[in-house]
């Protein structure tokens, strides 16, 4: 799709008044980044005449890299939602991380709560690989007494 093309869907959902609209992945691309600046900019900020603006998000993998740049793709926006990923699979622990499940678990609560302090109203957490069946990272250990699950927990 084109830029005009994600403009005009971006545009669809605010006639029909959803809550949040995920931009993207403002990390992956100069081009991701470049559409969702301009959505947290034009849609972000267009409140109509009951007030509604829809909240703008994007997804972060949990490094402090890709949370700064969706950070300042979002910024624009009256209020902003991110969700920060993590694979936690032991065959995507230990071959696409090079980290145990020790280090996983740390790397999660610190980067739920950097994105916090960035000004992002709403974080949210993916399991990436999480239904692998050799049972993927305990989710009792994510639920901790520092709250990394705010509101979400995303098992794609």
């Amino acid at each position: 799709m084109t830029e005009k093309e994600k403009m005009d869907i971006a545009r669809q959902l605010v006639k029909l008044g959803v809550d949040v609209i995920e931009a993207g992945f403002p990390a992956a691309t100069r081009a991701y980044f470049d559409l969702e600046k301009l959505i947290a900019q034009e849609i972000g900020n267009n409140i109509d005449d009951e007030g509604y603006v829809p909240m703008i998000g994007a997804m972060a993998r949990c490094n402090k890299k890709d949370i700064e740049r969706t950070w300042e793709a979002l910024k624009y926006a009256k209020g902003l939602v991110i969700q920060t990923f993590i694979a936690t699979s032991d065959m995507h622990m230990k071959y696409k991380l090079n980290m145990n499940r020790e280090e996983v678990v740390e790397r999660a609560r610190t980067m739920v709560a950097y994105p916090r302090s960035l000004g992002f109203e709403d974080v949210r957490f993916g399991i990436e690989d999480a239904t692998r069946p050799n049972k993927a990272l305990q989710f009792s250990k994510l639920k901790s007494t520092d709250g990394i699950l705010s509101r979400s927990l995303i098992i794609p």
